[in-house]
C-alpha cells in the first residue's frame, strides 16, 4: 500500500460514517485505512467492524480504552503503507484527498509532506491556507521546523503525511504518558529525522471544531506541569539523537518559547472562567514573573521577539487582550 490511514474512533457514532465515507468514496485504491476502536461505548465498534467486512482495505483493531496516543500507536503497529497520515473520526477529507497528497509527494521525493485544512464550526467554513514551501537541505529543515514550533502549526497529526520507514526505523510512537503536547512531541522527533519536507497550499482536510470538548480546546488546570513535562520528553531527545549541538540549541529555544507562550493560554482561560479585571491582572503578572524567572532564550525571529516582548515587560493588560482574542 502506498498510505495508511489511521482514525482513532472513541464514540464516534454519529460522525464516523461520514468520515470513512470521505476516504472510501475517492477514485484510489492504494491505501488502507485502519480503524481503531478505543474503548467506545456507542455503537462505533459495530460500524468499525461492518466497514471491515464491507472493504478489504479497511483493517478493524478493538483495544481498551487508553486515550488517542495508544490509538494511533495500536493503527502505527498494524500500518504497512510506504507513507502514514492520521484522520480524526470527527472530521472528513475532500474528494481529492489522496490524489493531491499522492502528487504532492512525488512518488518518493519528500519524507514529510504538510497540506492546508477547512476548519468547519457549524455552517461555517474557514480555509487555513499555509504558505507553499519545501526544502532538502538541512538548513532549511531545521529554519522550517523552529518556525513551526514557535507558531505552532507543527504541533497536529492530521495535517501531514510521513514516511513510515522513518517512524519505524527511529522507533517512534505518541508517548502515552503525555496528555499535553504528545503530538507536538512525536511531530519533532519526526521532523529531527527527516531528510526532506514540502508545505501545499491546498486544503484537503475538513477539521470539525464543533467538539468543546476536544483535548486541544479543553481547559487544563495542569497546564504547566504537563507542558513541561512534555518539553522534557522532547529536550531529552534531542540531545540524545543526531542533531548538532547548535540544532539542539536552537530547537530548545525552541521549547523555551512554547513554555513561555502558555501565558497566552492561560489568560484565555481567565477569560473562559469570568475572572474580574483585577484579579486577570494580577494573576497575569505572576505568571510573567515565573516565566521571567526562568531567563529563557528565545529564536531571534521577529515573531518570537514580538510575542515575547509583552511578557518580559510584564504589559498584562496587552496579555489580556491577546487572551480575550484567543477566546472568539
Amino acid at each position: 500500500m502506498r498510505f495508511s490511514v489511521i482514525i482513532p474512533v472513541y464514540n464516534a457514532e454519529s460522525t464516523l460514517r461520514r468520515c470513512v465515507d470521505s476516504l472510501l468514496s475517492q477514485n484510489f485504491s492504494d491505501a488502507e485505512i485502519i480503524l481503531v476502536n478505543d474503548g467506545s461505548r456507542d455503537l462505533s465498534g459495530e460500524i468499525c467492524s461492518e466497514y471491515a467486512t464491507r472493504y478489504p482495505n479497511v483493517k478493524y483493531i478493538c483495544k481498551e480504552n487508553g486515550g488517542v496516543s495508544s490509538a494511533r500507536n495500536a493503527g502505527l503497529d498494524t500500518a504497512t503503507g510506504a507513507f502514514v497520515t492520521f484522520v480524526d473520526s470527527d472530521d472528513w477529507v475532500r474528494e481529492d484527498y489522496f490524489e493531491v497528497i499522492s502528487s504532492a509527494i512525488s512518488g518518493d521525493e519528500y519524507d514529510l509532506l504538510q497540506f492546508s485544512q477547512i476548519e468547519v464550526k457549524g455552517e461555517a467554513e474557514k480555509p487555513s491556507v499555509l504558505s507553499p514551501q519545501e526544502g532538502a537541505s538541512r538548513n532549511e529543515l531545521m529554519a522550517k521546523l523552529i518556525d513551526g514550533m514557535c507558531r505552532k502549526y507543527i504541533n497536529k497529526p492530521n495535517d501531514k503525511v510521513y514516511r513510515r520507514s522513518i517512524i519505524e526505523n527511529e522507533g517512534l510512537r505518541f508517548h502515552t504518558e503525555l496528555s499535553v503536547g504528545e503530538d507536538r512531541t512525536f511531530n519533532v522527533q519526526f521532523a529531527v529525522n527527516c531528510k526532506s519536507f514540502r508545505i501545499i497550499d491546498t486544503p484537503v482536510y475538513y477539521l470539525c471544531l464543533d467538539n468543546a470538548q476536544s483535548l486541544s480546546r479543553k481547559k487544563r488546570n495542569d497546564l504547566d506541569v504537563q507542558v513541561e513535562k512534555a518539553e522534557r520528553h522532547l529536550k531529552e531527545y534531542i540531545s540524545k539523537s543526531s542533531c548538532t549541538k547548535a540544532e539542539a540549541e536552537a530547537l530548545f529555544r525552541a521549547i523555551d518559547f512554547d513554555i513561555m507562550r502558555t501565558v497566552y493560554t492561560k489568560a484565555k482561560y481567565l477569560h473562559r472562567d469570568g475572572t474580574g479585571f483585577a484579579a486577570r491582572r494580577k494573576a497575569l503578572a505572576g505568571y510573567c514573573r515565573d516565566v521571567n524567572k526562568r531567563k529563557f532564550s528565545y529564536p531571534k525571529t521577529k515573531f518570537c521577539t514580538l510575542l515575547s516582548l509583552p511578557v518580559r515587560l510584564r504589559l498584562v493588560t496587552l496579555i489580556d487582550s491577546m487572551g480575550w482574542v484567543l477566546t472568539r
